[in-house]
């Protein structure tokens, strides 16, 4: 299974602190930040990066998008929460999806660099 992920930003310092907001709900933490990585985690895995891009590369693709898994309904309610209120676009916001499984409730929405992320549970 997939280990960590790393996303390209062109708003470094923004999407810094966008995700230290954004993570909080699910317990991931910046764990370190040199200015040409940001490390969210727990100080035993880290497992989300951040790497400043420059305007001539890609940071996003058709298609392409991360899943988060929460523990909770209401911790994907949180996550989707401190998102909006971090700036991000909603995409869509948190509810049961019959069409994907009969126990997926998930939300998701668009960072600062149009990079979509979902979170999800399975918990009732």
């Amino acid at each position: 299974m997939i280990d960590h992920v790393s996303l390209g930003t062109r708003r470094y310092a923004e999407a810094v602190r966008f995700y230290q907001q954004a993570l909080l709900p699910l317990g991931l933490e910046l764990v370190r930040d040199t200015g040409a990585e940001a490390a969210f985690g727990t100080p035993a895995q880290w497992s989300f990066f951040l790497y400043p891009v420059g305007d001539e590369e890609a940071v996003t693709a058709k298609g392409m998008h991360l899943a988060l898994g929460a523990a909770s309904r209401a911790a994907v309610a949180a996550v989707h929460a401190a998102a909006l209120a971090a700036t991000a676009q909603d995409l869509f916001t948190p509810r049961e999806r019959p069409d994907i499984s009969a126990t997926y409730f998930g939300a998701m929405f668009l960072d600062l660099d149009g990079h979509r992320i979902e979170v999800l549970t399975n918990a009732a």
